[in-house]
């Protein structure tokens, strides 16, 4: 595509901007812990994939996680979120929401510190489908593998969870549903929130 691209690609590029910048400096946020560093890499993150609108699919999904997770690898400071402190902001959320159902912290605390013992990448795919609240399709989009490999390697995870909630003498099935749990709250909290105004959307970009 031609450097600059038309007003169309310009307009539909505003739009994945502002539908999806809070979501992604969030996992940026999430998996830096320095808010400074991440609002230069999640400004990145726009950057490469303005520089790569051609591959952009529509619907977006979960391209977009796949292009931060390399951003955010490629800083060479990327973390896994602290279970425990995610649980700190789920309980949070529910405490700010007079409407929201009452969520069971000791419930949570458990299934963070099962989460806590597994690998990163199990910890990662878990928290891409529970917190960032990625569906099956997306999540394979963000992974960047097939639905039937995503499928597979979350199936797993999600067994090697239950056994380590076993070990914390918790039920393996209310461990699953505090998960469960969290993502609900994740994906009711990413339905509700407005689009961000845009910070300026770039106005030209190169090759890929």
């Amino acid at each position: 595509m031609a450097t600059g691209g038309d007003a169309s690609d310009q307009k539909r590029f505003t739009l994945i901007y502002q539908r999806n910048y809070a979501l992604i400096h969030a996992y940026v946020a999430r998996r830096l812990r320095n808010r400074g560093l991440a609002d230069d890499v999640t400004a990145e993150v726009f950057t490469v994939a303005w520089r790569r609108f051609d591959d952009i699919p529509s619907p977006i999904g979960g391209w977009l996680f796949g292009v931060a997770r390399h951003v955010v690898m490629a800083t060479n400071r990327a973390t896994i979120p602290d279970p425990f402190e995610l649980v700190e902001d789920a309980v949070a959320a529910r405490e700010s929401d007079p409407s929201a159902r009452a969520i069971d912290r000791a419930e949570l605390e458990r299934v963070a510190e099962a989460l806590s013992t597994l690998s990163a990448s199990d910890q990662e795919l878990l928290l891409l489908m529970a917190w960032e609240g990625l569906p099956l399709a997306q999540l394979a989009e963000a992974l960047e593998c097939s639905v039937a490999a995503a499928g597979v390697r979350l199936h797993r995870a999600r067994q090697r969870l239950r056994r380590a909630v076993d070990r914390t003498r918790a039920s393996g099935v209310s461990g699953v549903s505090g998960v469960s749990a969290v993502s609900r709250d994740r994906s009711s909290r990413r339905s509700a929130s407005g689009p961000r105004a845009p910070l300026g959307a770039p106005q030209e970009r190169g090759g890929r």
